[in-house]
């Protein structure tokens, strides 16, 4: 059973991440950006490190995508007033246009992603993703 539920899951992961990049096609992004920008669309002027932290990817990640995502005008970089040693990210007008745009994309693949679906699989499906992730982390540490 182990061996066919890795394989489910790896199945599940590589279509849901071909269906993002096809409905996120016309706005020119990948799904990895997504995350950065509707999270600084929704909190903008977040250091690097929170970034991060919030994205749950490594520091040394997180500014290759900035790096990135700065050259195609998506985002703008800014020291902190207050701590120069910090690096704030803000999001463009052009990034937020897309953020917005992303969203209907963003939509139509859960809207796909769970058909057939009820709203209590759909909450357990959820908790167990999440349950996931606490026992991944755990493993890491240990």
């Amino acid at each position: 059973m182990e061996n066919n539920t890795q394989l489910l899951v790896n199945q599940v992961l590589h279509l849901y991440i071909q269906r993002s990049m096809h409905l996120l096609r016309d706005l020119k992004i990948h799904p990895g950006q997504c995350g950065m920008l509707w999270g600084l669309s929704q909190n903008d002027g977040l250091s690097q490190k929170e970034l991060a932290s919030k994205m749950g990817i490594t520091p040394p990640s997180i500014t290759v995508m900035i790096r990135k995502m700065e050259a195609e005008d998506l985002l703008e970089k800014h020291q902190d007033e207050k701590d120069q040693r910090i690096t704030r990210i803000y999001i463009t007008e052009k990034g937020r246009k897309i953020a917005e745009n992303m969203d209907d994309a963003l939509h139509q693949l859960e809207k796909e992603a769970f058909a057939n679906m009820s709203e209590q699989e759909i909450m357990l499906l959820h908790r167990l993703l999440l349950q996931m992730k606490e026992n991944l982390i755990k493993g890491e540490k240990d």
